[in-house]
């Protein structure tokens, strides 16, 4: 299995590889690239469509990372309070079901009545 997933792997790579080698060997045309009015170096198209495309992504991770950080934001705090409540469910757990188990002892033994009065 490793082995024809390391082929695959290969054969991907290497058709990336020739698809790069064909688009800069068809693009090698130089075109001058024209900045808000200001000409700058003459570059060859494929260097032109690489930042350009450079640029694009990096506008779109721009836009995208505040929405990102804002999501992690509320995550982390959602995260803490969860924390704080499952703390709380210990300690609650871990609390004795009578205040004084001496006391509730006694006071059921000395009435011969068993029945606990829950009407209060």
């Amino acid at each position: 299995m490793r082995a024809v997933r390391r082929i695959l792997l290969l054969v991907v790579f290497a058709g990336l590889f020739w698809v790069a080698w064909r688009f800069t060997h068809d693009n090698d045309a130089v075109v001058p690239v024209d900045l808000l009015g200001v000409r700058t170096l003459l570059l060859p198209t494929w260097v032109a469509l690489l930042a350009a495309f450079a640029a694009g992504a990096l506008g779109v991770f721009l836009v995208l990372l505040v929405p990102l950080a804002r999501t992690r934001l509320v995550a982390r705090r959602f995260r803490k309070e969860l924390s704080g409540l499952e703390s709380e469910i210990h300690q609650l757990r871990n609390l004795p079901l009578a205040a004084d188990e001496g006391a509730a002892a006694t006071a059921v033994g000395a009435g011969g009545d068993d029945r606990v009065d829950r009407s209060a």
